[in-house]
C-alpha cells in the first residue's frame, strides 16, 4: 500500500489546528464578554486578544501570503484592540481562520509545500505551516492560564 506523505501530512496540519481551535472555545465558554478581554497582569494579553492575534496570524501568513485572499494585517491591533467584538463574533472569526487554513492547505502540492514561504523567515512553506500550528499551541496554553486567572480574579502578584 503506497502512503500519500503529502495528503497525510496536510491532513495532520489541518487536524491539529482544528482541534487546538475546538480547546480554545471550550476555554472560551465558560468566561463572560468581560473576563474574555480582561487582561490579568500588566503588560499582558488577554484570551480575546490572543484569539484576536491567532485570526490575524492565520489570515495573513496562510489566507494573504498563500491563498491570495487580500487580507491586510494590523498586528499591534491584534493586542491593543479597543473597539473589542463581542466574544461570539471573535470566535467566529477564528473558526473562519481556521476554515480558510484548511482550504488553502488542501489545495497545496508537493511543490507549492517545499517551495520558499513568502514571509522570508519562516523558510519553506511546509516548515512554515508546522511553525503556524505550534504557534497556535503556544498561545492555546497562554489562555488556559489566562482563563485561571481571570476565573479566580486573583492578582497573580500578590497570589
Amino acid at each position: 500500500m503506497t502512503v500519500d506523505m503529502t495528503k497525510l501530512m496536510k491532513e495532520a496540519l489541518a487536524g491539529e489546528l482544528a482541534q487546538l481551535r475546538d480547546a480554545v472555545r471550550t476555554t472560551a465558554e465558560p468566561l463572560s464578554e468581560e473576563q474574555f478581554w480582561r487582561r490579568p497582569i500588566e503588560p499582558g494579553n488577554s484570551l480575546g486578544h490572543l484569539v484576536l492575534h491567532l485570526t490575524g496570524n492565520l489570515n495573513y501568513m496562510v489566507g494573504a501570503c498563500l491563498g491570495g485572499t487580500g487580507y491586510t494585517r494590523d498586528r499591534e491591533r491584534e493586542f491593543t484592540e479597543q473597539n473589542v467584538p463581542a466574544k461570539a463574533e471573535a470566535l467566529a472569526k477564528l473558526d473562519d481562520a481556521v476554515a480558510m487554513f484548511r482550504r488553502v492547505v488542501e489545495g497545496l502540492g508537493e511543490e507549492q509545500l517545499a517551495a520558499p514561504h513568502p514571509v522570508t523567515r519562516l523558510g519553506r512553506v511546509l516548515p512554515a505551516l508546522l511553525h503556524l500550528v505550534a504557534h497556535f499551541a503556544i498561545h492555546r496554553g497562554q489562555m488556559s492560564y489566562i482563563t485561571r486567572l481571570v476565573s479566580a480574579g486573583t492578582d497573580p502578584v500578590k497570589a
